[in-house]
């Protein structure tokens, strides 16, 4: 193997490795919000004011710079952020409920 192959063969094993290493936290993140049952729409943000609540209970977290997401009038107590002490915040450029 040429040593550009070798590169670029590193490269793409360490490209692998950090994508199972984020999946791995973000699977655990969303461990952290057990038993809350509201929903991101992971839109771009920059700061935690980006980031508002919507749906029609405020189950859902998302951009201020998206549509408006409508949802069906039903409430469930696993939408109630505050029992579950979450908020809705901008975590790597991306609007979601978090700790």
């Amino acid at each position: 193997m040429g040593i550009i192959l070798k590169q670029i063969l590193l490269v793409i094993i360490a490209i692998v490795v950090i994508a199972a290493i984020a999946t791995y936290f973000l699977i655990l993140k969303k461990q952290d919000l057990k038993g809350f049952c509201g929903w991101s729409t992971y839109g771009k943000c920059t700061t935690d004011k980006d980031c508002i609540k919507s749906g029609c209970s405020g189950e859902v977290c998302q951009s201020r710079f998206e549509e408006p997401v409508i949802t069906p009038c039903q409430y469930k107590e696993c939408y109630n952020p505050e029992k579950y002490n979450v908020k809705c915040k901008c975590i790597n450029n991306k609007c979601q409920w978090a700790p």
